[in-house]
């Protein structure tokens, strides 16, 4: 398939090939120690960074979604397939065959939305050919992404001009050009405009973040010291520009995507407050919601309803894209929370966490229309390596209520912190607890998982 000059898959479907890899290539730098460190952020080659649909698929393509009245998108993060890349080509091979039954049933499978760590365990060039071309070689639609905090990393001595300089190369290009590490795999690079960057497309408009490059109980920010005041800067005025597209008519459903979470209950990984309250205050002062915020970074699928002046807003965490180590959800003294666990964040906005599954790899589909926004977490059954909905939800758009499994999702409007013998509030800031179980750990030097 190729449009406006973009290759996005091999003209023959080939099988998986990888226990042919190097032991070499797949272990990585595993064994490798580094202190990540905050870096600054590229610029963007485009100003504004922003990309529209119609720029990377036919017109005709484009004009078929928007006569069907819907968009059809999958995303995921955290795919790059170190150590084990079994699961990463499982994963890939599950959205291909998603991508094929959704385009012979309505032609309708846009793109790709990648959440960050397209490679391990640091971002270099080498790794890109294993990692992301051979695995998506099939996979017959336009790929974006945001970057990962592994994509960004550097070690000591690294030979690159920049941090992020390989994902720059491999997605950031001004034209579609095949990337000499793609090898024979026929997939050209993308052309974002920058490594934070707004995605338009029919029925929904995607503000992608860079977190930057912390790890483990360190937290991702967009904004101060290395990484500068750029992105946030661009933030505030997409959600500017969005906020006059609504008061002109245009219902899109608005996500902001950022690869560290807002919230979760990973083991190996924190929520990320100061990164919320950068985002939080942005919004505050351009006067407009998201009507959803996706993540990855943590291992495993994870849904919180957030309720905002009375809005319910999904949460996603989806990082369980086929790096080989899922995360655990952590357990209190009586074991892992069963949903829903209600409590609220530290801002005493109500925040529940609605469904988790940290046994299985899978990935979100998300349907899109004028008057709703759907997603689906499909899990991958570890025998078969076939996809079934685990997960699902409805968000209606005008009235900003949320559905699950066609019940109405029911958040009161505020509650307390919940007692100890209950679980815990959902953490928000790092000075509180985290929802059912206790304090997590810091994890233990720098090692790059």
């Amino acid at each position: 398939m190729a449009s406006n000059g973009f290759v996005f898959a091999d003209p023959t479907p080939t099988p998986d090939n990888y226990d042919t890899f190097n032991p070499q290539d797949v272990f990585a730098d595993s064994s490798i120690y580094t202190t990540p460190v905050p870096e600054p952020i590229p610029a963007p080659w485009a100003s504004p960074p922003v990309l529209s649909l119609d720029q990377v698929l036919d017109p005709s393509d484009v004009a078929q979604i928007q006569s069907a009245g819907s968009i059809v998108f999958h995303s995921v993060g955290d795919t790059g397939g170190a150590k084990d890349p079994s699961h990463q080509f499982a994963v890939a091979d599950a959205l291909t065959a998603d991508l094929a039954g959704k385009t012979r049933q309505t032609g309708l499978a846009a793109f790709f939305y990648h959440l960050g760590d397209v490679v391990y365990y640091f971002g270099q060039e080498k790794y890109y050919y294993d990692q992301f071309y051979d695995p998506c070689r099939n996979y017959k639609a336009p790929i974006f992404t945001i970057p990962g905090n592994h994509d960004g990393v550097l070690y000591s001595g690294e030979a690159v001009p920049f941090s992020l300089q390989p994902f720059y190369s491999n997605f950031c290009r001004q034209t579609p050009t095949h990337a000499d590490i793609a090898g024979g795999v026929y997939r050209t690079t993308m052309t974002q405009p920058g490594v934070y960057f707004t995605l338009d497309a029919p029925f929904v408009k995607i503000i992608g973040l860079y977190s930057n490059t912390s790890e483990g109980a360190t937290q991702g920010v967009i904004s101060g010291g290395a990484a500068g005041t750029a992105q946030l800067t661009f933030l505030e005025q997409q959600l500017a520009n969005a906020l006059v597209e609504r008061n002109q008519g245009d219902v899109r459903a608005l996500i902001i995507a950022v690869h560290h979470p807002p919230f979760t209950g990973s083991s190996q990984h924190t929520p990320n407050p100061v990164m919320l309250t950068d985002i939080d205050n942005t919004c505050a002062q351009a006067g407009i919601l998201p009507d959803m915020v996706l993540s990855g970074h943590s291992h495993l699928y994870e849904r919180y309803t957030r309720v905002v002046e009375n809005r319910q807003i999904p949460f996603v965490v989806a990082g369980m894209g086929g790096y080989f180590n899922l995360s655990t959800f952590i357990s209190g003294s009586s074991g892992k929370p069963t949903p829903p666990v209600t409590g609220t964040d530290a801002d005493g906005n109500p925040l529940t966490l609605e469904a988790y599954n940290d046994t299985q790899w899978g990935f979100l589909r998300l349907t899109v229309s004028a008057a709703s926004l759907g997603a689906e977490f499909l899990a991958l059954d570890p025998q078969t390596g076939a996809a079934a909905v685990q997960d699902r939800f409805t968000l209606d758009l005008s009235q900003h209520i949320l559905t699950s499994g066609g019940a109405a999702i029911v958040v009161p409007a505020k509650r307390p912190a919940l007692k100890e013998s209950k679980p815990k509030k959902l953490k928000h800031k790092a000075s509180q607890k985290t929802s059912a179980p206790p304090k997590r750990k810091p994890s233990k030097g720098g090692k790059r998982r």
